[in-house]
């Protein structure tokens, strides 16, 4: 029978290693990777001799159309949000529910799979926001119905009280305690939001920008990740902590699981390769996002962590504003739009600033951004280059730089902190269950949006 497609004579990369291969797709899902020979044909062959070919790569934290308050969004929905990324090289991102605290998760679920439905180019799943625990009739019982919906990872907070969001620690205690039993993972975005929110107060805003990092110190953080660890480790749970910025967190869930615990933790580019620094450009208050930039010391670290396996994703916590959300804020800290636009340049700056500058392999960088978040978020079908997976793909020439501009990129913002640097690691090609969607930057079909719901299996913890 004769393939869909035919990706020939590339260097196809895993986490084990590269090599040449040919990769052959049918019905959507890869058929055969072999040597390449002569002779070798598909109703479509794409010559990737001299490119990397990469499993399309997850991204598995992602906001597009957050709901700021009645009638606001963030500036990315769905449509814009899922462009960027396919033209990035992403075909898979994971969201998050929406509901009110106490309120069903799986309700939240069935939400937003409608809100992104008929909207996506890249296939799309969602964490399921585990907040208002004690509000809850019951919370397990509420766990299990969204698990049964396809939704197998929660996210809980440590902050924005306020906003309703922050858990207890018994509430934390319970639902690792629940999520053991249901073979599920809490996802938890860690930082002490009691002192964040005591230093914001003195700080702003009189401090401008600065409050950001002063009011949001490494310690606030680390902290809060030691605390929600040990909680973890009480209840024979694992804990998955996202957008961690700060070395001293890098280090403690490191430590962690050299103690055996069932502990990982997701990085952002932005903490990878941006510092605090920018802070002093005019217009600093674009760079913010939460946890914020830290200092080059912290770049460092977290690269060491990578690439020693102490933490496994890289992920970019996608936020988008505009300039004019933004600068809003009217020099309140508290009152900034916090978040990033990162959907498209996840690939990018990632090969960039860890390949090409030797601080990660390419192995490295296929496991952080491919095979670790399909293990860890239960995406079955997704991020390995094997017979039997879907055929998604992102193909790169590791020799081409593209100045990032955000007038090129697909988001819907007027900026982008990668703004002028020189990137590489752009896709030529994104592919997606076989069939090219994306390529040189652009969409190859705009008004076909294919993305389908991922129901997931349960987390595998590595």
């Amino acid at each position: 029978m004769t393939a869909d497609l035919l990706i020939k004579g590339g260097t196809v990369v895993s986490g084990r290693g590269c090599a040449r291969r040919d990769v052959f797709v049918s019905g959507g899902k890869i058929s055969d990777v072999r040597t390449p020979a002569a002779g070798s044909s598909a109703r479509r062959v794409i010559d990737a001799r001299g490119l990397l070919v990469l499993p399309g790569i997850i991204d598995a934290h992602s906001h597009f159309r957050l709901k700021l308050g009645p009638g606001k969004y963030t500036s990315d929905d769905f449509t814009s949000g899922s462009a960027a990324a396919v033209c990035g090289g992403v075909t898979t991102f994971l969201d998050y529910t929406g509901q009110g605290p106490g309120e069903s998760p799986a309700d939240g679920l069935k939400a937003r799979i409608a809100e992104a439905s008929g909207r996506c180019y890249a296939d799309f799943s969602f964490h399921c926001m585990l907040t208002g625990w004690s509000r809850m009739r019951s919370p397990e019982a509420a766990m299990a119905a969204a698990v049964r919906a396809g939704a197998t990872t929660f996210k809980m907070f440590t902050a924005y009280g306020a906003r309703g969001l922050m858990a207890a620690d018994q509430d934390l205690r319970e639902a690792f305690a629940a999520a053991r039993r249901l073979g599920a993972l809490i996802c938890v975005h860690a930082e002490n939001g009691p002192a964040i929110d005591f230093l914001a107060d003195i700080l702003a805003p009189a401090a401008g920008i600065m409050a950001l990092p002063l009011s949001r110190p490494p310690f606030t953080e680390t902290q809060a990740v030691g605390r929600t660890a040990q909680l973890a480790a009480e209840a024979g749970a694992p804990v998955y902590f996202v957008h961690l910025s700060a070395a001293g967190s890098a280090a403690l869930v490191g430590a962690a699981r050299a103690a055996g615990a069932k502990v990982l933790g997701e990085t952002c580019p932005q903490y990878l390769a941006l510092d605090e620094s920018l802070f002093k450009k005019r217009r600093g208050h674009l760079y913010s996002c939460c946890p914020p930039i830290r200092a080059k010391e912290d770049n460092r670290e977290l690269w060491k962590a990578l690439a020693k396996g102490r933490l496994q994703v890289i992920a970019t916590d996608n936020c988008t504003f505009t300039g004019a959300q933004k600068d809003g804020w009217k020099g309140d800290v508290r009152r900034l739009p916090m978040g990033l636009p990162g959907s498209q340049t996840l690939l990018a700056a990632a090969y960039t600033y860890g390949v090409k500058a030797g601080k990660l392999t390419l192995p490295g960088l296929v496991r952080a951004l491919c095979e670790n978040p399909a293990r860890i978020m239960g995406l079955s079908s997704k991020g390995f280059i094997k017979a039997g997976f879907d055929g998604d793909f992102a193909l790169l020439d590791p020799s081409c730089a593209v100045k990032a501009d955000w007038r090129r990129f697909q988001h819907k913002t007027d900026y982008s902190p990668w703004q002028g640097r020189e990137l590489y690691g752009f896709p030529r090609y994104t592919v997606l269950r076989g069939e090219v969607i994306a390529q040189a930057g652009e969409l190859t079909a705009p008004r076909k949006r294919g993305g389908r719901f991922l129901r997931r299996a349960l987390p595998e913890i590595i």
